[in-house]
């Protein structure tokens, strides 16, 4: 029998036992809480940030940062190229600092690691913390994890010493050299002061060979926080920290290398910012960009924690430049400029982290899933699989096509859409054109008298009645042709209401044009400037709002000298004194002068993108070549195929397969490929007409007819493009394709 003190005993022990078991319940949620406390708080600096962001775009207005972006152009690339240039230098320092007995890897993999680490930094929560424990599990496959962590730390301590002593030199030197506000000055005497200390208290450290993480953990072990936990760290955090002491006595000249490069970043940096100001129209010295960008190192410092810096970025830049005296908006644009070069190499780093890590993940769910391992098992997902090279060509030769197709043709339809709005947008309901006018405005002939719009002003309900003369001229780039219209200013003006925001009305002759305000912004004139039109020049006096038909405007008078009928126009324009009335007008318009052609600008948009037979010619033949591009890449795509698999398919007809099946299995590869670069080639052409319309003021028109006419097009073609390689691949004789080699 069991006593009563052996119950007793056991009793306790389970009471013990239940007892830790809560104690560990109630530690792991109080962990768990903690944890979402600090992601809470982050989550709110996020949001918060991005209400910053959007007050301070708002308060700026968006056409102005869009306006001083246009400025950047092309130059942006030159801007990438020094950013990707900082990376490199921030790259060496820690490729340097890895011993060289253990350095496994070139200097390319030390640019790839840093921007994988740099890319997890700039998105998450945790900054840098997770960005370096990254580049530490990745650096770990070619160093030992103690040796790549000491050459991180010792990296980052020296870069971070360096940042300081550039925080502290460009406040001294914001100091000197600007005559700022008590607040202004004040906030950078505390910034040059803190940097200085920093600086100071490692200097001493440094002398002291003090050891601080060391310390701590031995004040925590001494107050019986979790001794035995920190006595097995204690150790490898004291050796961390006596090499890291020992680098610069016995690896002097390494030092002085990682100190020359982190240096050149910080140049680089101060050149981005250069650069970017020049860019946008500034000539400045060298003072202003030091200070800019060694301010903006105190912004990421103090919101290292808000992924992206989203808002708080932005604005401490604008706060920057502002008080150095440039515009608001320039401010703004040079935190986007900088941050979209951020975005672009944080792009190239995660493309970089998910090339190592997604196979490996998506391995490990295959492995875990049944389901995903019995798909991935299909003979088609299969070879699409083992042959990822040619799968990305062949879809990207589809995802051709259909850019080809859906952007050419938005591009035209948009523009002549553009231009129908703009005809249609003159103030007129109706256009009267002579008998038999055929053709696209600018290619009529000066066929009806001017001064028949008299008489039609004359008809019951008609407001006004204008005469126009439409010609092209060759254009300024040297391709195509621009539309110019002819006008009886004070008439014209009366009928579409423009105004004049600058320089004076268009004369009544000679030789002299006025133009739209986003033609003069285009081409970066102003008022005085010359146009050549019919080979000489033709002088700017005006600048009128808002736009409507042709951007150029020229005396009626000298363009029918020009044309040699001085009594004639190519179109009436008239204004309905009661829009909505415009169908009676039209109609009394007609019994009056059944000879003339009637024509509602309501209608304009859609005859100019219908209306163009050699549009809709070149339309067809785009979609031809389109439909061919997918044939022949699936067709070579398949037929290679096929052809690497001969073996594989004699297996499957021995099997049992039949000639049915195997030609299906072909089929089904190039519909899913086809598919694919269907949806990669709508993704491409969203970009391109996103990217087009930002840099320019054409129009891309995407219509969902053409959207499923390009799917269309891919997935028949490419059904098309395999039907020889999947015959060919099901009549192999099983015997031959055993042995083929």
């Amino acid at each position: 029998m069991i006593s009563l003190e052996e119950k007793a005993g056991d009793a306790a022990v389970l009471d013990a036992g239940e007892a830790a078991g809560e104690r560990a319940a109630q530690a792991a949620g109080r962990k768990s809480r903690r944890r979402r406390r600090v992601v809470g708080v982050q989550l709110v600096a996020f949001l918060l940030g991005l209400a910053l962001l959007v007050y301070v775009v708002n308060h700026v207005g968006v056409q102005s940062i869009f306006d001083t972006l246009a400025r950047i152009g092309l130059g942006f690339f030159v801007l990438l190229g020094i950013s990707g240039s900082r990376h490199f230098f921030r790259a060496v320092p820690m490729y340097v600092a890895v011993p060289p007995g253990h350095r496994r890897f070139n200097l390319w993999q030390a640019f790839t690691t840093r921007l994988s680490g740099e890319a997890i930094s700039f998105l998450t929560f945790t900054g840098p913390i997770l960005g370096e424990a990254t580049k530490a599990a990745l650096l770990r496959k070619r160093v030992p994890l103690v040796t790549g962590v000491q050459a991180l730390v010792v990296d980052n301590l020296l870069y971070n010493l360096s940042v300081a002593l550039f925080i502290m030199s460009g406040a001294c030197v914001m100091l000197a050299s600007y005559n700022l506000p008590d607040a202004a000055h004040y906030t950078l005497l505390l910034i040059a002061a803190v940097a200085m200390l920093s600086l100071l208290v490692v200097g001493l450290a440094a002398a002291r060979r003090v050891m601080p993480l060391t310390w701590v953990l031995e004040r925590l072990a001494a107050r019986g926080f979790e001794p035995r936990a920190l006595a097995r760290r204690r150790a490898h955090i004291n050796e961390l920290e006596s090499n890291i002491y020992e680098f610069y006595r016995h690896r002097r000249g390494s030092f002085f290398l990682i100190v020359a490069f982190d240096l050149a970043a910080h140049v680089s940096s101060v050149l981005e910012v250069y650069v970017t100001l020049r860019l946008l129209g500034f000539r400045p010295g060298f003072d202003a960009p030091y200070v800019i960008e060694s301010l903006t190192k105190v912004i990421n410092f103090v919101f290292g924690f808000v992924p992206a810096t989203i808002g708080v970025y932005e604005g401490g830049t604008e706060v920057i430049l502002r008080t150095l005296g440039f515009a608001t908006a320039t401010g703004i644009t040079l935190a986007i400029v900088r941050k979209a070069g951020m975005i672009f190499w944080t792009g190239i780093g995660l493309a970089m982290l998910a090339t190592g890590a997604v196979p490996a993940i998506a391995r490990r769910i295959i492995e875990r899933h049944p389901r995903l391992q019995k798909a991935m098992d299909n003979l088609v997902l299969s070879n699409i699989a083992h042959r990822p090279a040619r799968t990305l060509v062949s879809v990207s030769g589809i995802a051709v096509g259909v850019l080809l197709v859906v952007f050419t043709v938005g591009l035209a339809h948009g523009v002549l859409r553009e231009r129908g709005r703009r005809e249609a947008g003159v103030g007129a309901e109706i256009m009267l054109r002579a008998s038999g006018t055929v053709g696209l405005s600018g290619s009529q002939p000066f066929a009806m008298p001017a001064a028949h719009a008299g008489e039609v002003a004359r008809v019951e309900g008609v407001r006004a009645a204008v005469p126009l003369g439409q010609t092209t001229a060759s254009s300024d780039s040297g391709f195509g042709v621009r539309l110019i219209d002819g006008v009886d200013f004070d008439s014209y003006s009366q009928l579409s209401g423009v105004r004049m925001i600058e320089g004076a009305p268009l004369p009544q002759s000679g030789d002299a044009a006025i133009v739209d305000a986003i033609w003069i912004e285009q081409r970066k004139a102003r008022v005085g400037d010359t146009i050549d039109l019919y080979d000489r020049p033709f002088r700017i006096v005006g600048i009128y709002e808002p736009p409507g038909g042709a951007r150029i405007k020229i005396p009626l008078a000298t363009m029918q000298e020009q044309v040699g009928s001085p009594a004639s126009c190519t179109s009436i324009l008239v204004a309905a004194a009661r829009p909505e009335e415009q169908d009676a007008v039209a109609e009394r318009i007609h019994q009056a002068f059944p000879e003339d052609q009637i024509i509602f600008t309501r209608d304009l948009p859609e005859l100019y993108a219908t209306g163009v037979p050699a549009l809709n010619v070149f339309i067809n033949v785009v979609v031809a070549i389109a439909a061919a591009i997918s044939m022949l890449v699936i067709l070579l795509a398949m037929y290679t195929t096929v052809t690497e698999r001969t073996r594989q398919i004699g297996i499957l007809k021995s099997l049992g397969m039949s000639n049915t099946m195997i030609a299906w299995v072909i089929e089904q590869e190039a519909l899913l490929v086809s598919i694919l670069g269907v949806v990669l080639g709508l993704a491409l052409t969203f970009a391109a007409r996103f990217a087009l319309m930002r840099v320019s003021n054409l129009s891309v028109e995407i219509e969902p007819r053409w959207v499923l006419i390009s799917l269309l097009i891919g997935v028949v073609g490419g059904s098309i493009g395999a039907l020889y390689p999947a015959l060919r691949a099901a009549r192999q004789d099983a015997v031959d394709a055993l042995s083929y080699e």
